[in-house]
């Protein structure tokens, strides 16, 4: 069973009559701690209704993304991501509303992306694994300061949870999250180019990974209230 890698078969996306009570499909999805503005930072994270797998198979990790770059691409710039069997994180930039197009008029349709981007991949996991109803706990973000402790902390903590959770000896062999794209200084990922462009932030965010130790970046998680 299962899904190509590259989408569902056909063009199946979530139509705006599904959109209206797409909520059905994962938990309370609109239920945000801090509401997403044009220009500010989150931490987006979300894990599988009673820790319920997210990906089940490795093409489904592949399927996610390739949903992101659809819905969310357009609309944010990406610091970091983890994807993990049960959920997964993501730092973005909201871009201001003058730099996007066509899909984005005003800050409340911002959520609006992520609920398609979310309903879109339950609908796709729902028929192929034959299964109904709510695939995601709820929705959470926190909107963050750029250059902050807590910000390169989290790029870290992100990038370094495949070890924390005992899913691979050394995080940097995990190829779901973004941290390959800052150890090869990979231009075409999905990693927002003023980052990997701009040297002093580059520099600072590898260097972090080495620095800040697992007690502190813990420490800094838990007053930020991360998701642990």
């Amino acid at each position: 069973m299962g899904f190509d890698v590259a989408g569902r078969t056909g063009k199946e996306t979530i139509s705006s009559e599904e959109i209206a009570s797409s909520t059905k499909l994962f938990g309370g999805i609109m239920n945000c701690q801090d509401k997403l503005l044009f220009g500010h930072i989150y931490h987006i994270y979300n894990r599988g209704n009673n820790c319920e797998a997210l990906f089940k198979e490795e093409r489904n990790y592949y399927y996610f993304l390739d949903l992101y770059k659809k819905f969310i691409h357009p609309i944010a710039h990406l610091y970091a991501y983890c994807l993990l069997p049960t959920h997964f994180h993501f730092l973005v930039r909201i871009k201001k509303w003058d730099k996007i197009e066509n899909c984005i008029h005003d800050q409340s349709q911002i959520w609006l992306q992520f609920r398609t981007y979310l309903g879109t991949y339950t609908k796709a996991i729902n028929k192929a694994y034959q299964r109904s109803g709510h695939l995601f706990e709820g929705r959470y973000s926190k909107r963050i300061g750029k250059r902050t402790e807590y910000f390169y902390g989290l790029i870290s903590y992100i990038h370094q949870s495949p070890q924390r959770h005992g899913i691979v000896m050394d995080y940097k062999n995990w190829p779901f999250s973004s941290y390959a794209a800052y150890a090869r200084k990979d231009r075409r990922s999905l990693v927002a180019k003023e980052v990997l462009f701009d040297e002093d932030l580059y520099n600072t965010i590898l260097e972090t990974h080495e620095c800040l130790n697992e007690n502190r970046i813990r420490e800094l998680m838990i007053g930020g209230n991360g998701f642990l």
